[in-house]
C-alpha cells in the first residue's frame, strides 16, 4: 500500500497543478473576452487589471475619480485571485520571458498600470501576463493591440 501511495502522490500532485494552471489560464482568457464584449456594447473603455501583490485579476468598468486604471477607486465588475487556485501567481519562474517579448519584473507587461484596456473598436493595449504555478510551470498569455486573438504559450522544462 505504501508503495502505491509513494507512486500516486507525485502523479496526482502534477495532474492537479496542470489542471489548476489551465483553469486559471481559461479564466483570464474569459475575462479578457468579456472586457472586449463589454467595451463594444457599452461604448466605453473596459479594463482587465492585474495586481501582482494580491494576485487579483479584475474586470473594471471605470477608472474612478483619480482617472487611473488599477487603483482602489476603480469600479470592479468581478474579480478573482490566482493564489486561490493552487497558489498560482504572476511571474516567469525559471522560464524567463518569452524570447522577443517585453520583460517586466512582476511578469505583467501591460504598460497602463498593469492593465489591459479595451475600447469600442475592439482594440486594446498589447502585453503579456505570465501565470506561474512553480518555477517550471509557467503559461504566458499575449494580447496584440489590434488582433482579438489571445496567444497562449506554455513553458516546459525551461523552454517556450
Amino acid at each position: 500500500m505504501s508503495i502505491l501511495v509513494a507512486i500516486a502522490v507525485p502523479v496526482v500532485a502534477t495532474y492537479h497543478g496542470n489542471c489548476a494552471i489551465r483553469l486559471a489560464t481559461c479564466e483570464v482568457c474569459d475575462i479578457i473576452r468579456e472586457a472586449r464584449a463589454l467595451a463594444l456594447t457599452s461604448n466605453n473603455p473596459i479594463a482587465v487589471t492585474f495586481a501582482p501583490v494580491t494576485t487579483a485579476v479584475s474586470l473594471v468598468s471605470d477608472r474612478g475619480g483619480d482617472g487611473r486604471w488599477n487603483t482602489a477607486d476603480d469600479s470592479v465588475i468581478r474579480s478573482f485571485k490566482l493564489s486561490n487556485k493552487a497558489g498560482i501567481h504572476f511571474g516567469y519562474g525559471n522560464c524567463g520571458p518569452v524570447p522577443g517579448l517585453a520583460n517586466e519584473a512582476d511578469g505583467i507587461t501591460f504598460q497602463t498600470n498593469n492593465s489591459m484596456v479595451c475600447n469600442q473598436e475592439m482594440s486594446s493595449n498589447a502585453g503579456t501576463v505570465y501565470l506561474m504555478l512553480c518555477d517550471s510551470r509557467v503559461t504566458a498569455l499575449t494580447v496584440n493591440s489590434t488582433n482579438p486573438k489571445i496567444t497562449i504559450r506554455e513553458c516546459r522544462c525551461g523552454q517556450w
